[in-house]
């Protein structure tokens, strides 16, 4: 049996004017022309009205208190609400005896997977565990200590890491027993040698040395307002044609300009 009063959202003891005002809410929220094509709230709106027709007039609202008092009071209804609270619990005992088994099997399986592997590294051969490294004491001859005039050689014990491997003795070779071959080419000794311009169109040559852009910018006049002929890259080959106070004539690349003084190498 429906539930008029829970469909509008009132009491059992409202009022004619609070199940109305209830009505003209619901009436508005879920009325189809505000939602049309959705079948939730059409069937809604259809529980809504049937409800206020009931509730709003008194004689059918009194057939209908009468009829659903009869109807809580039935036995058939108190044991359907007593399966109802009685059948949540049981889903959860349920719900959670089944985690409590998954959770137990999860752990035996960590512990069988864990007592493996103490099993395999007690048990594995001492072949193959790594080398360590022999700590052996060395003699080593310290500097001599003179005391009361005489001298008096002190050997101290120092502890010297020895990893084993296989050492190969070579025997010294004295190099007085070397000569050289007669026929051996001697082998000249290389100097610096100096760039000679040959032309007399330039004073010389030299390299350009730029910041941290990498170029120089080579301009038409001596002043940094003038325009850029060329950019010349870090440590590339220039010929000073005059110098200045501030700025350089150069030539690279057959175009000539002026850069800063600072900027080329002094000969």
């Amino acid at each position: 049996m429906k539930d008029f009063y829970y469909i509008l959202g009132t009491d059992i003891n409202c009022s004619s004017i609070e199940i109305k005002e209830a009505y003209r809410k619901l009436s508005k929220k879920f009325h189809p022309d505000l939602n049309q094509n959705d079948k939730y709230f059409e069937s809604r709106f259809r529980e809504i009205q049937e409800a206020y027709e009931v509730l709003n007039d008194s004689v059918k609202r009194k057939q209908y208190d009468a009829a659903l008092n009869k109807f809580k009071k039935s036995p058939n209804v108190n044991n359907a609400a007593r399966n109802t609270s009685k059948a949540p619990s049981s889903a959860i005992t349920k719900t959670r005896r089944g985690i409590d088994i998954v959770f137990t099997i999860v752990l035996i399986a960590i512990t069988c997977i864990f007592g493996d592997y103490v099993i395999k590294a007690i048990n594995t051969p001492e072949k193959t565990k790594t080398q360590q490294p022999i700590v052996a004491t060395i003699p080593v001859l310290a500097a001599p200590i003179t005391k009361h005039h005489k001298k008096k050689h002190i050997i101290t014990p120092q502890t010297v890491v020895a990893v084993p491997k296989v050492i190969r003795l070579i025997k010294p070779v004295k190099l007085d027993t070397i000569k050289p071959h007669p026929h051996q080419a001697q082998i000249a000794e290389l100097k610096p040698v100096k760039i000679i311009a040959v032309s007399n169109n330039f004073l010389y040559t030299t390299m350009v040395k730029a910041n941290v852009t990498g170029v120089v910018n080579m301009r038409e006049q001596d002043n940094l307002s003038s325009e850029v002929v060329e950019q010349i890259p870090n440590h590339s080959q220039v010929d000073v044609l005059v110098r200045g106070d501030r700025y350089y004539k150069v030539r690279y690349n057959h175009n000539t300009g002026y850069v800063p003084k600072w900027t080329l190498q002094t000969k």
